[in-house]
């Protein structure tokens, strides 16, 4: 008995993911700061890669490797690996998708040997 519940409740978990997870690719997300996010690839299990492009300190104009994912309205991603200028920075962002086109994020940026904390608003562009 018991595994038939855990099964039903499995397979309603996944329905409710698959349907609550909106279309990432493409796009272009934009933070207060006026930082891009570009998703440029996303898998069938909700992992994506992709870009970003700071216009914050440490670095303005620095491009990042983006790669993250997404369960359900989670989303959360990693920018590493300066394209041009080499700021030495690893930021990651956790939080959620509030709607198709807002997320809201915290982030924790290492940089320097020190640790930086924020919060990020991105609306889809």
């Amino acid at each position: 008995m018991y595994r038939i519940i855990a099964a039903f409740f499995l397979l309603v978990a996944s329905v409710a993911t698959s349907s609550a997870q909106p279309a990432l690719f493409p796009s272009v997300w934009q933070n207060q700061n006026g930082s891009l996010l570009k998703v440029l690839a996303i898998g069938p299990a909700g992992n994506f890669n992709g870009v970003f492009i700071n216009y914050g300190p440490p670095c303005p104009g620095a491009v990042y490797d983006v790669a993250g994912g997404m369960r359900g309205p989670l989303i959360q991603f990693q920018a590493w690996k300066a394209w041009s200028l080499d700021c030495k920075s690893v930021t990651l962002w956790r939080g959620r998708m509030i709607n198709a086109t807002t997320v809201v994020v915290q982030w924790v940026m290492t940089y320097g040997g020190r640790r930086v904390r924020g919060v990020d608003t991105f609306r889809r562009i």
